[in-house]
């Protein structure tokens, strides 16, 4: 409000100038402060005829913001701020305009107490005579200024009624007014004629020079150390050149001003009013905002996982990221919860409670939880950063019935739009560099000006847009009743012209720096205001022919701008050999052991990552495995998981296998069961899609087992059975889905895979496949604590004399890939004979040798197409952790040798 207007107050030579504000102005007329309504409570009570009343239903919040900046608007729009000074008789009947522009007016009307304080303030200051100021005073303002409200100029020709008008000889007319519309360059450079025709369509166009360049860099860090650079040189040239005399401008936000400080730093530089960098991250908030989101549920994993590590939480680093670790991980309630006592105990079993169903219960989860913070003096501001943003939550939600439906939602939302205090200016230093925002008017002349973040998005930002008025209804609105309404235009050429007053500031030079690259390295393009300025230079029919990139320098400005040092000579480092083999003390198979000092076992998933990467599989016996942060998604794991789960429940062990009917009728139900317990963001509306994709994918697996049970007349014995022996005297251990039995007494051991046949078909026939290979050379564990159905397991793979035969059912494509029985008299399933683990045992025993000599093999790049197509198996192992491709070989051939036999 009031921009770049002042009040000279006092008499002169002792007279000082400060900017105009309603707040100086009731200091200088003793006007009273006037309490405000708050606009929420108005629109609750609101009839549902508004034309917001939808809105603010869905989003009272936002649409409470929305109408109070339009609002706001309307009433800077008049002159007297009077709603009945508002005539729409002129506008359309029924027309959108005349609609939102009576129900603002009678909004206002019905609830004066409404009006911002600040315009309240303006309001008694329109009805206050010469007289009632208490000094002398005078206004400097631009009187052809087009950016001043309705409002603003009655005030400040209120103000000159009172106290007469200035001379435009003044000198602090002059310094404040007319010098920061003077363009300080020649005409006769191209900076002084960009500066007084950017926004002529029809000027000539001029050679290009030094006096104006648009240069690129890699990023805005690079930004900020070019601009040191580029500092350093000018000093050091022009001795008549003094700090003071360069201005810098720089987008809102911490990220320039931190870059900036460090490269100023470590190139000796001073900057003035340079804004302080943020010091700390709001992390009291950042938890009071997802312990709420954890109380919906299904509460949100990475939500979960976040909370957890957060520092100002009771538990230590180490509790937060091993809980944290085991939710990325699937696992919501981890082993180490049972070691939780009190205020840690309390604290998981308060996050893991169900969410509020009143608004009662929610401001006691949350004063709860500000119970269980941390206690620790070190992070005592950021606790109460988490207690101050859980007052003004629990006083917002004061006002609702603590019996009504928790308004979570609500709270989430409040939580989510907090925002840090901004950081407060840096100090003003005499003689030093001068540091502006890319909102700020240029308050003095420079001779050198670099301006910083030229791309798109700034000089000029992206107008903002109108909820209530398209740019025609506000042209209509001025054009028939005189009432002066932003719009997105009249925004841009706010901004247009703020930037040709920032860039007429420098009278030697002017440099534009933009990043090429943003944080995460995605192309950055340059400011749409490019074009404006290319089109004044002779021979530049591309503007982004006009940038000159830092990659390119030689014999560019670059040369000119900075002092580039010389390039050092350095000797080549002769690349590093990965050996074949890296040789340990120790014997690396019993890496993990149990509590009596025994190796634990290996599972075949293990294993068959041995198969691929001895690295990876020591890094997952180590706990090295990297663990990544990303939203729950329905992956090929979770499918087959929640497949497997559906399948054991639908068939349960000695009973009639279901019939289609059965099939439909249960299979959802069973679904949504599994899907509680352990994928619980599937039941959110936004899954419904591949929720039922999955059913119905179930479903026609469920379907054409049932049919091939019955075919064989195979009777389902156990489900979800550990199986435990040893391999090469190693122990090994696995969990097999399923046993049938045949009539012949002949078992076989089933895995369910969520997958087509070809792959895994391939690698029976191969000879590389491991896993149900491994389950027919182990046995179930029977003792006097085994339970029945164990039990009966138990007899039936010991009752027949000879290995039991295995089976795959890939459920995507419903076959049922059979081995071990020679002879077998069905279509329903297909036969594939021949040892088809015969390789990948032989590879195993070779690797169980190394790794007890202690001899960890390195893979090669040639390791990923041998594995994919000889022997048809996933490298998913070589893609665990970027250590395996950083201990990789580059060889052409792979690292697996083994008989040519098995070779095949």
């Amino acid at each position: 409000m009031f921009e770049n207007c002042h009040l000279r107050i006092g008499h002169a030579p002792f007279a000082s100038c400060m900017p105009l504000s309603p707040q100086l102005l009731a200091s200088l007329y003793a006007l009273p402060h006037c309490a405000e309504m708050p606009l929420r409570e108005v629109l609750e009570a609101q009839s549902k005829d508004a034309p917001w009343a939808e809105s603010f239903t869905v989003a009272p919040e936002q649409t409470a913001t929305a109408v109070a900046a339009m609002l706001r608007h309307l009433m800077m729009a008049t002159r007297d701020l009077e709603p009945g000074s508002i005539a729409t008789a002129a506008l359309a009947t029924g027309g959108r305009a005349r609609t939102n522009i009576e129900a603002l007016r009678d909004l206002w009307f019905g609830n004066p107490a409404i009006v911002p304080s600040e315009l309240a303030i303006l309001k008694a200051f329109l009805a206050c005579e010469a007289g009632d100021a208490l000094q002398s005073l005078q206004v400097i303002w631009d009187r052809n200024s087009t950016q001043l409200t309705s409002l603003e100029r009655a005030v400040l020709e209120h103000l000159e009624s009172h106290h007469g008008k200035l001379d435009e000889d003044d000198i602090d007319y002059v310094r404040l007014v007319s010098a920061p519309k003077t363009c300080r360059a020649s005409e006769s450079i191209l900076a002084g004629h960009v500066q007084r025709h950017l926004l002529d369509p029809s000027a000539p166009t001029v050679p290009i020079d030094d006096s104006l360049a648009v240069c690129s860099v890699r990023d805005a860090l690079t930004e900020c150390e070019a601009a040191a650079a580029i500092i350093q040189r000018w000093l050091a040239e022009d001795r008549t050149l003094s700090a003071s005399e360069i201005g810098i401008i720089l987008p809102s936000g911490p990220e320039y001003t931190h870059y900036l400080s460090e490269a100023f730093a470590n190139a000796g530089l001073t900057a003035s009013s340079l804004p302080a960098a943020p010091d700390r991250r709001n992390v009291g908030s950042e938890a009071l905002l997802h312990f709420l989101q954890c109380r919906r549920r299904p509460a949100p994993a990475m939500a979960l996982a976040s909370l957890y590590c957060s520092p100002v939480l009771c538990w230590s680093p180490d509790v937060g990221s091993a809980l944290a670790n085991a939710v990325m991980a699937g696992d919501f309630h981890p082993m180490l919860v049972q070691d939780l006592n009190g205020k840690q105990a309390a604290l998981f079993s308060l996050i893991r409670s169900a969410s509020p169903a009143t608004n009662g219960q929610l401001k006691e989860q949350i004063r709860s939880f500000l119970r269980l913070l941390s206690e620790d003096e070190l992070l005592a501001s950021d606790v109460a950063e988490a207690k101050q943003l859980a007052s003004r939550l629990l006083a917002t939600l004061g006002n609702g019935n603590d019996a009504a439906e928790a308004e979570l939602e609500k709270a989430i939302q409040l939580a989510a739009a907090y925002q840090a205090p901004p950081c407060p200016r840096g100090p003003y230093y005499l003689g030093s560099i001068s540091v502006m925002l890319a909102h700020e008017m240029p308050k003095r002349q420079f001779r050198r000006l670099l301006i910083l973040g030229f791309n798109d998005g700034a000089y000029p930002p992206p107008p903002s847009g109108n909820p209530f008025f398209l740019d025609s209804e506000v042209e209509a609105i001025s054009n028939t009743i005189g009432l002066q309404l932003p719009s997105q235009a009249k925004q841009l050429d706010a901004s247009l012209d703020l930037f040709a007053r920032q860039i007429g500031a420098a009278s030697d030079q002017v440099i534009f720096l933009l990043s090429e690259r943003d944080r995460s390295g995605s192309f950055l393009s340059a400011s749409s205001s490019l074009p404006l300025i290319s089109r004044l230079i002779t021979g530049m029919d591309d503007p982004e022919s006009l940038v000159v990139p830092l990659t390119y320098s030689e014999g560019t400005i670059w040369d000119r701008l900075v002092a580039w040092k010389p390039r050092p000579l350095v000797d080549p480092i002769e690349p590093i050999e990965v050996p074949t083999h890296y040789e340990f003390d120790l014997d690396l198979l019993s890496l993990r052991k149990k509590d009596d000092g025994t190796p634990r076992a290996q599972s075949p998933s293990r294993l068959e990552k041995l198969l691929i990467s001895p690295l990876a599989w020591v890094l997952a016996e180590l706990g090295a495995e990297h663990v990544s942060w990303q939203p729950e998604a329905l992956d090929v794991m979770l499918r087959g998981s929640l497949a497997h789960e559906v399948f054991e429940r639908l068939f349960p062990p000695g009973k009639d296998h279901p019939s289609d009917e059965v099939i439909e009728e249960k299979v959802p139900e069973l679904l949504l069961e599994r899907i509680r317990a352990i994928a619980p963001f599937l039941q959110t509306s936004a899954w419904a899609v591949e929720r039922n994709t999955l059913e119905a994918e179930i479903t026609k697996s469920a379907k054409h087992w049932s049919m091939v049970l019955k075919s064989l007349n195979a009777e389902i014995v156990g489900n979800e059975f550990w199986l435990s022996g040893t391999l090469f005297e190693h122990p090994v251990h696995g969990k097999a889905d399923c046993l049938l039995r045949l009539p012949d007494g002949q078992p076989i051991v089933v895995d369910y895979k969520k997958s087509s046949s070809g792959t895994r078909r391939q690698r029976l026939q191969k000879g590389w496949d491991l896993q149900v290979d491994l389950y027919r050379r182990m046995t179930v564990r029977i003792d006097e604590r085994s339970h029945e159905a164990v039990v009966r397991i138990g007899e039936t793979l010991n009752g027949w004399s000879k290995q039991p035969a295995v089976a795959y059912h890939t459920l995507n494509d419903g076959n049922v890939l059979l081995n071990g029985i020679e002879v077998f008299d069905s279509t329903d399933v297909e036969l594939v004979a021949g040892d088809i683990a015969v390789n990948a045992l032989a590879l195993i025993s070779a690797r169980f040798d190394a790794l007890k000599a202690g001899r960890l093999e390195t893979n090669t790049t040639a390791d990923a197409k041998f594995f994919q197509k000889a022997a048809a198996l996933g490298t998913y192992a070589l893609e665990d952790s970027p250590l395996i491709t950083a201990f990789m070989r580059d060889d052409t051939a792979p690292s697996v040798t083994l008989p040519d036999e098995l070779d095949d």
